[in-house]
């Protein structure tokens, strides 16, 4: 089945993540093949949102963590924008955490970055012909929870942090203080502590020493 746009011409994809040589590797590989072609790359939150309303493509692969934004947040204005836009995540971050997420915020794949060179135009293919594209360990976690969700018990651990809860975490894994995420994230500061509170009691850490260590921990990939 063919994965063209409407029009008969190539589907026009566009990228953004914060990585300069990431976003020239998926470029590549894209312009490779003859039904697809990049129209437009950027690296924070504001550059994608100003180059999907302009390029209006039909597919864009767009990274969890940026340097300046947020994903998830791309995600739900991309939506805004453009509702028959079709979003698929390429991330580092664990996909049993982020699934239900993206999907929420109106994503239809997750790639990890580990397996994004040999998934990457399989993932692409499979969302422009109107499908899903998560692996199948996950998939199966997905149809779980839908078929079961009366029966779900609540998120414990860091399944039950909030969509802010879990950027403020990394932020704080990446070792910045309460200003400067702050001023990442474009919330006060006072909002930031108030955050880091709800953290802390959802995951049973004492102090702001402790919800470092952890945090640190989460974002070099080691778990929870």
């Amino acid at each position: 089945m063919t994965t063209t746009s409407t029009s008969g011409k190539p589907a026009r994809i566009a990228v953004v993540d914060d990585h300069g040589i990431v976003r020239f590797g998926y470029a590549q590989l894209i312009n490779q093949e003859p039904t697809l072609e990049v129209c437009g790359m950027a690296s924070t939150e504001q550059e994608g949102l100003q180059m999907l309303r302009e390029q209006q493509p039909d597919l864009a692969i767009i990274d969890l963590s940026l340097d300046e934004g947020d994903g998830l947040d791309l995600i739900k204005s991309a939506m805004s924008i453009n509702p028959e836009i079709k979003i698929l995540v390429i991330s580092a971050h664990d996909e049993n955490l982020y699934a239900h997420r993206v999907l929420a915020a109106g994503a239809l794949g997750f790639i990890n970055k580990r397996r994004a060179p040999e998934k990457l135009i399989d993932g692409i293919q499979a969302i422009l012909r109107g499908n899903f594209f998560f692996s199948e360990e996950v998939t199966k976690t997905l149809i779980r929870g839908r078929v079961g969700n009366h029966r779900t018990l609540a998120p414990v651990g860091i399944d039950s942090l909030t969509n802010r809860e879990l950027q403020v975490l990394e932020h704080v894994g990446k070792g910045q203080c309460t200003r400067q995420i702050a001023d990442a994230m474009y919330l006060s500061a006072k909002t930031i502590e108030r955050h880091k509170e709800n953290i802390k009691q959802k995951l049973g850490i004492e102090n702001a020493t402790q919800l470092v260590q952890r945090a640190t921990q989460w974002v070099l990939g080691r778990g929870f």
